[in-house]
């Protein structure tokens, strides 16, 4: 019996330092659209948090505006219309008006799993590019890898389309 749990907390610290290593390794999605706004306007939209639940079909909740330091209360919509799903308090950790936006966010602890959202605005000769991605990196990613890579960029580019739609009314 002592050889058999030996073995099984053996195994279970090497999954443990398997995650911690893999874990360090972030993984990117980025999505990209282009807006027939100037990114000045597309930029007073993206920072006031506060608003995001009535243009952004994938969040229920949001309280904030943006500025270096700030902490704000996201509620992610749920799988089911009307409920929601996960909530979490961003931190934003770069800003660079107009063309750059940077938050991270601690799902549980930062170690286990941590979400940066980057947005880049690049004026071109017809309004704005936008540039949106959300690194991953923790101890759960690498379990979660291929959910990610099918998951988020339908979030990410619900979220840009509705941007846009709100930048050019």
């Amino acid at each position: 019996m002592k050889k058999a749990i030996k073995i099984v907390a053996a195994l279970l610290l090497t999954g443990i330092v398997y995650l911690a290593i893999q874990g360090s390794n972030m993984q990117t999605v980025t999505t990209e659209i282009e807006i027939s706004a100037p990114p000045s306007k597309v930029w007073n939209i993206l920072i006031d948090i506060n608003q995001w639940q009535e243009w952004n079909p994938t969040i229920n909740a949001s309280e904030g505006y943006a500025s270096l330091g700030s902490t704000h209360s996201i509620t992610m919509m749920g799988e089911t219309e009307g409920t929601d799903g996960p909530k979490y308090n961003p931190e934003i950790i770069k800003l660079a008006k107009p063309e750059y936006f940077h938050w991270r966010a601690h799902m549980i602890a930062g170690f286990i799993f941590t979400n940066d959202k980057i947005i880049e605005l690049k004026e071109t000769s017809t309004g704005t590019k936008l540039i949106h991605s959300e690194t991953f990196k923790g101890m759960l990613v690498p379990l979660f890898s291929g959910q990610m890579n099918k998951g988020v960029p339908p979030i990410l580019n619900a979220m840009n389309k509705a941007l846009k739609e709100q930048a050019e009314q």
